[in-house]
């Protein structure tokens, strides 16, 4: 009789392990404490609207691909994914914007305009991150544990890692301008680390968000769970929506989840829960002192009608982006002037509102709540009014007018999601919380325990996670098949 697998948790590492493991032939049962799948990629439905709550880039669509082939699909019989025009338009405090585009004689304009003689500058970036990437790459499906260190096939990596030099480092080597600079390492927030801190292997967001280009899901973003969980059903597995674990208790012989008044028995279980709640709540173990990302402050618009001058991603820029990165990393203070995030997916999907009508997702980077700060009550309506007038100066429009539904989301709100301080990027991916030193995917003293999701190896970021239910299928299968 084939195995069962329990899987705590939805969120896609839990859902794209489910369909690998049902593909494989085990029985999979999916528990998950939401009333739907998704995990912090989840779905708000307000008045026609369609607010993606989570992630909004799709980067390395190979990543997606290689799951749905390992499960003898393809990947379009499930999700209309389109490759956007303009990647992202960055908007600068003295005014000036750029244009990111797919189109790299465009693009080398662009950059022209601002540095002359950078195109050449961005060549040589592309090329040495390329080549971080083709070291990097393989490393995304292994699972390491310390003593991965003293295995000779892995030295020569080392150097080529750029472990010693962080994202800003290597822009800085390429680029005269800041401007630039802060271009081609921002990409370091969306897995909530500093680019002045983030090791130089983790440019390798900017070298696929160059080359391997940025999609869009239609239908939105939450067409990825949702592809996800069809393909686990259509290959056996179960899902159990309303049901939290409180406890998972490893055995000899297999594991008991607590879930309510139940418990429920399986051969093997993955954790998708965010590995320091799982490790803290579910397991009972102690946590070590780790370093955790930054939150976010969200706010969901759905406005009466389109703003123009805005792309699918906008990013708007501090007039001091070092201080507003050292308020939020080091000092753990509101930002005075916030760098911030605009989602407008309607620019390329318009089904995600009513007719003529536009979604704006803003996102500002803040504090986590270690130490237990939680000062957004006092600062949210001025970084509220600040990311309103930015819109208006650069569109024309008093967006304060056009807004029909709004929905606000607080780092405290992602509790929802077990995230430990608010941090929702999971943790951080310093140096020493990265690669070989990041938790791994099994840990010998749990048996038959296993981890999927943004802050266990290889990552965070959705293609990454995706990476991470590879790692964990392939352990079930050597641990149970031999």
């Amino acid at each position: 009789m084939a195995k069962e697998i329990a899987i705590v948790g939805a969120g896609v590492g839990g859902l794209a392990t489910a369909a690998r493991l049902a593909h494989d032939g085990y029985r999979v049962q999916v528990y998950e404490k939401l009333d739907r799948p998704g995990g912090r990629n989840h779905l708000l439905e307000d008045a026609g609207f369609r607010f993606d709550m989570g992630p909004s880039f799709v980067l390395m669509p190979d990543f997606y691909r290689e799951v749905f082939r390992y499960c003898d699909a393809d990947l379009n019989d499930y999700m209309d994914l389109r490759t956007l025009d303009t990647h992202y338009k960055i908007f600068f405090p003295d005014g000036d914007v750029l244009n990111v585009t797919r189109d790299t004689a465009r693009l080398k304009d662009e950059l022209e305009r601002i540095e002359p003689g950078s195109s050449r500058g961005y060549d040589e970036m592309i090329a040495e991150t390329g080549r971080i990437y083709q070291a990097v790459e393989p490393l995304l499906y292994e699972c390491f544990t310390r003593r991965s260190l003293l295995e000779p096939r892995l030295w020569p990596l080392v150097p080529k890692l750029r472990v010693h030099e962080s994202c800003w480092g290597l822009a800085s080597r390429h680029f005269r301008s800041e401007k630039l600079r802060y271009a081609f390492t921002f990409e370091a927030m969306f897995i909530g680390v500093s680019p002045f801190a983030a090791p130089a292997f983790y440019s390798i967001i900017t070298y696929t968000d160059q080359v391997h280009k940025i999609g869009h899901p239609m239908g939105g973003m939450y067409q990825i769970p949702l592809s996800l969980v069809r393909l686990a059903e259509e290959r056996g597995a179960q899902f159990h929506y309303g049901a939290e674990v409180q406890r998972v208790t490893p055995g000899r012989d297999g594991v008991r989840l607590q879930i309510g008044g139940d418990t429920v028995a399986a051969d093997s279980v993955v954790i998708n829960a965010d590995y320091p709640y799982a490790r803290e709540m579910l397991l009972g173990q102690p946590l070590p002192n780790y370093e955790y990302s930054c939150s976010v402050y969200l706010l969901y618009l759905g406005l009466k009608e389109k703003v123009p001058h805005l792309e699918h991603h906008n990013l708007f820029f501090a007039q001091d982006l070092r201080l507003n990165l050292a308020q939020i990393f080091q000092t753990k203070e509101m930002p005075h002037d916030p760098s911030f995030y605009i989602h407008v997916p309607t620019v390329t999907d318009p089904s995600l509102a009513p007719p003529g009508k536009e979604i704006l997702y803003v996102l500002i980077p803040v504090p986590n709540l270690k130490g237990g700060r939680d000062e957004i009550a006092a600062h949210e309506e001025r970084l509220r009014r600040l990311v309103l007038d930015r819109v208006r100066a650069v569109s024309g429009v008093d967006v304060e007018g056009l807004i029909e539904v709004e929905h606000r989301f607080y780092p405290r709100d992602f509790a929802r999601y077990n995230c430990k301080y608010g941090a929702t990027f999971g943790l951080s991916h310093s140096l020493m919380q990265s690669a070989f030193f990041r938790p791994p995917n099994w840990d010998p003293a749990l048996p038959h325990t296993y981890f999927v999701g943004a802050s266990t190896q290889p990552g965070g970021g959705l293609p990454v996670v995706i990476a991470s239910s590879r790692i964990v299928a392939d352990l079930i299968n050597r641990h149970t098949r031999g």
